[in-house]
């Protein structure tokens, strides 16, 4: 059953990536009915605007509540398949970014995980094995994950010591200030 896990596991990776292209076309046909609002003096044609630009932002942001929700449940699977391949937490996730970006707690849902370990390890020869590998996996998984403000902490910390190396670098400062000038140039060449 492992294999029926890593294809739910591809199928989320492939319906999040499909939704992500119809969010675009959506936004996309949101933005130009934007424009002939704008473009047309005509009521008749701004009203049929306006529907049309209800509609499509209307579908975009049910697009991108979907997406949303198949996250968390992205997530889970990667984890379980992992685990049931004997992949280390700290290898799938090194870093838990949630924090970082501002997001809260980014914490795992360890039931969920767990869930789906149980559910397919049904037909495997050993079930019972599979739980224990996943309650050895799990107690490892906590453990990195509750270390993980210390780590962020520390590759903030180094992060601002190579930037300030950086800012003292006489070759760093030559490549930057060449870089500005390019796209400078670059800039006062498209207007």
């Amino acid at each position: 059953m492992r294999s029926h896990l890593k294809v739910k596991v591809f199928t989320l990776a492939a319906e999040m990536t499909y939704i992500r292209r119809q969010e675009k076309k959506w936004k996309t046909k949101a933005k130009l009915a934007r424009q002939r609002q704008r473009a047309t003096a005509d009521l008749l044609a701004q009203a049929k605007a306006i529907s049309s630009q209800a509609y499509a932002e209307n579908v975009f942001w049910s697009h991108r509540h979907h997406r949303y929700g198949l996250k968390e449940d992205a997530r889970s699977s990667h984890l379980a398949y992992g685990c049931m391949q004997g992949v280390r937490y700290s290898q799938m996730e090194s870093m838990c970014y949630g924090p970082l970006k501002g997001y809260g707690s980014s914490e795992p849902d360890w039931k969920s995980i767990e869930s789906m370990v149980e559910r397919f390890s049904k037909d495997e020869t050993t079930p019972q094995e599979w739980m224990q590998k996943y309650a050895e996996w799990f107690a490892a998984a906590k453990v990195w994950y509750d270390g993980n403000t210390e780590r962020i902490k520390a590759w903030q910390a180094q992060r601002l010591h190579d930037h300030q190396g950086k800012l003292a670098d006489p070759v760093y400062q030559r490549w930057l200030a060449q870089y500005k000038f390019e796209m400078k140039q670059r800039y006062q060449k498209i207007n």
